[in-house]
């Protein structure tokens, strides 16, 4: 039987990343992906932030970069907007899955393609670890595993997150002034958004996330035909998405030689549920920690609340934001248009005394919205930015 000192579940951004970091470590470190390519299926809209790069020292390759993006829009069912001047990528998702995973391969780390994991089982202050494929040990498990939570069902260490589903299709031609389009539009999409996310060659993701998954395609169908895109054509990859964690952070983020990280730990943005950035900074925090126990021979859960020490102090309060996105979805497409005319252009640089200004226009002019959630909804709006992790 292999032996390792990390084993990580899942080859996405959370995995690829704590794979790379952990073998850097010169940890002994293997990952195991039920899928037989890195980064396929692709899941997610597939942007991310220059900060979240530079924070992490990353620099991306260009086959990597489908698009260098300004920023982001918020736009209102009347296709009035407002912008952030936030610059980012677009990426082209599975290469850039794949660039991560052939960072860590070159530090050493060992990929195991075809294998889902079926069974953990702590023994001797070790896991023993069943696959599809063969059988494995390790001294600590960290848990990449995305929305299926892989250790929580099979230990039965957290309860089913509550999850909103996003579907996404590649159209084109369509034009771009550089900016990623955010749609809060409650009509066509319930208790969630709508985005397009342009691309080179005239490309762009364009889908949503809602809470109603049955009406998922027929949703984003009729916001395609109402945003004038109708006649545009699928290209590239088909139709694609998947079930997203809604609920922020699960209760338990590590036990005894576990630790949980990404999407599997609930780690995704309350309100566009951006989650490259938070899913590979969690599997740095998680392959620091293991490091630190490893080394000292303690992979107790008492030794690994340094990683819950780690995010808690980084990341955004989930229990905060998680309620205050509730007031999001309040709104009707109507007060959204409404809002839209509380709130400047140009949203990159608000000062407090501004901040206040805005509040007392809306209690003046739109003392029904305020009092319906504004404050907290503007709020859970300002935490999606990049400086909160928010892609």
């Amino acid at each position: 039987m292999e032996q390792f000192d990390v084993a990580i579940i899942g080859a996405g951004p959370a995995g690829t990343y704590a794979a790379y970091s952990s073998s850097k470590a010169s940890l002994r470190t293997v990952v195991f992906e039920e899928h037989g390519r890195i980064g396929e299926p692709v899941h997610c809209g597939e942007c991310l932030s220059e900060l979240a790069c530079r924070r992490l020292g990353l620099e991306l390759p260009e086959e990597a970069i489908s698009m260098r993006v300004k920023g982001i829009k918020l736009v209102f069912p009347n296709r009035k907007y407002s912008y952030i001047n936030e610059p980012g990528y677009d990426l082209e998702k599975e290469k850039f899955e794949q660039f991560l995973g052939k960072l860590g391969q070159e530090k050493g780390a060992i990929y195991k393609l075809k294998h889902r994991v079926t069974a953990l089982k702590r023994e001797g202050g070790e896991w023993a670890i069943s696959t599809t494929a063969g059988e494995y040990s390790a001294k600590l498990v960290i848990d990449a595993s995305g929305v299926a939570g892989v250790s929580s069902r099979l230990l039965n260490l957290n309860p089913e997150p509550a999850k909103v589903v996003g579907l996404q299709y590649e159209l084109a031609p369509i034009e771009s002034d550089g900016f990623i389009e955010f749609l809060l539009w409650p009509s066509l999409a319930p208790h969630g958004y709508l985005w397009v996310i342009p691309k080179s060659n005239g490309r762009a993701n364009v889908g949503l996330v809602t809470d109603d998954p049955p009406k998922t395609r027929q949703l984003l169908e009729q916001f395609i035909s109402e945003y004038g895109l109708s006649e545009r054509k699928r290209v590239g990859k088909m139709a694609f998405g998947g079930f997203i964690p809604s609920s922020g952070a699960v209760k338990n983020t590590y036990s005894d030689g576990l630790m949980l990280v990404g999407d599997a730990a609930g780690f995704t943005s309350p309100m566009f549920e951006g989650g490259t950035s938070l899913a590979m900074t969690s599997g740095k925090f998680a392959a620091e920690v293991a490091l630190q126990v490893i080394s000292n021979g303690d992979t107790s859960q008492s030794a690994l609340a340094a990683y819950e020490s780690l995010w808690k102090a980084e990341f955004p309060d989930y229990s905060k934001l998680v309620a205050a996105k509730e007031s999001v979805y309040k709104f009707n497409d109507a007060e959204w248009d409404r809002i839209g005319s509380l709130i400047p252009r140009d949203l990159t640089t608000i000062s407090t005394l501004h901040r206040l200004q805005i509040g007392a226009n809306a209690i003046i002019r739109e003392p029904g919205i305020f009092m319906k959630g504004f404050v907290p909804a503007m709020e859970a709006l300002g935490k999606s930015r990049a400086k909160h992790y928010g892609w």
